[in-house]
């Protein structure tokens, strides 16, 4: 009987097995260069050690250049999933709220925002007074009600007074604009800062359950409000926000940072099916070369 038909497809088996299961090996180990001398042992560090930078840029440079792109993201964060999360999310959060008999201020008060709240209330007044003020003159605020007036005095007033109280103000309207806006740009900003300061304290002083009718009285849409200034603010300042963020450069880093064992450890885990399959295939490979190398002369 003929042995080397059965030997030579085994032993080119097992010589393609242990080679392919080296070369695997070979990837990660050793994690570190091998002298002897001064003489590097050719191989050492592995493939994956010795190239880790440049794979992390790599890898960095699909992630985030393909994979984790803007308009990935932005599909992704505009979603209908995402919006059915963020508004259930939101539910949740208003029905616990609605529970709740402390008042406005207490609440901010124990999660450590109610002094952050009263500077931005304060930093608002004091824009919100001047913007509006600012407004109320450059919008001919004091023409419309020089209009106004004049046409209810027309309407309600003797004809002949009317007449002469027409012409009067029609001689010096543009005195009286001046005076109007003037008076306007005197006295708005304290009405509109002391408006602010009383709805705010008032605020404050409610029930956070009363705080919530009232929301849900006056916003009965409040879902999509919230929803469309969520999306809109997706939309402007997403491409900056993830400029700024540079997910490339993050993902390089964490990888650049990781340990060569837990490095082999999470390539192993993610491609330890395939790699099987290699050391087998180098297997089958080594049996079919050595069954035919014994049939041929």
């Amino acid at each position: 009987m003929n042995y080397e038909i059965i030997t030579a497809p085994l032993i080119g088996a097992v010589i393609g097995t242990v080679t392919n299961g080296i070369a695997i090996k070979m990837l990660f180990r050793p994690w570190n260069a091998i002298y002897i001398g001064k003489f590097q042992v050719p191989f050492t560090p592995g493939l994956i050690p010795k190239e880790k930078p440049r794979i992390a840029k790599a890898i960095a440079k699909v992630v985030g250049g393909n994979l984790l792109d803007d308009e990935t993201i932005r599909k992704t964060l505009l979603s209908e999933k995402m919006k059915e999360k963020i508004l259930n999310a939101l539910d949740q959060k208003i029905d616990m709220l609605s529970e709740y008999t402390e008042t406005v201020s207490e609440l901010l008060a124990s999660k450590g925002f109610l002094e952050t709240i009263d500077t931005k209330e304060t930093e608002l007044k004091t824009s919100a007074s001047g913007t509006i003020t600012k407004k109320l003159v450059d919008g001919n605020t004091a023409s419309a009600l020089l209009d106004f007036a004049t046409d209810e005095l027309t309407k309600n007033a003797n004809p002949m007074i009317s007449g002469i109280a027409s012409k009067a103000i029609n001689s010096a309207r543009d005195s009286i604009i001046a005076k109007i806006n003037s008076i306007i740009t005197e006295k708005a900003p304290s009405i509109i800062a002391e408006f602010i300061d009383t709805e705010y304290e008032k605020i404050k002083n409610m029930p956070v359950s009363e705080c919530i009718v009232l929301l849900k009285e006056k916003f009965p849409d409040y879902h999509e409000k919230l929803w469309n200034i969520y999306e809109q603010t997706i939309r402007d300042h997403l491409s900056k926000m993830l400029h700024g963020l540079n997910i490339s450069e993050i993902v390089e880093q964490k990888i650049n940072e990781f340990e060569l064992p837990e490095l082999e450890r999470i390539i192993m885990e993610i491609a330890q099916k395939e790699l099987n399959a290699l050391v087998a295939l180098g297997g089958l490979l080594g049996f079919i070369m050595g069954f035919i190398n014994v049939l041929l002369p």
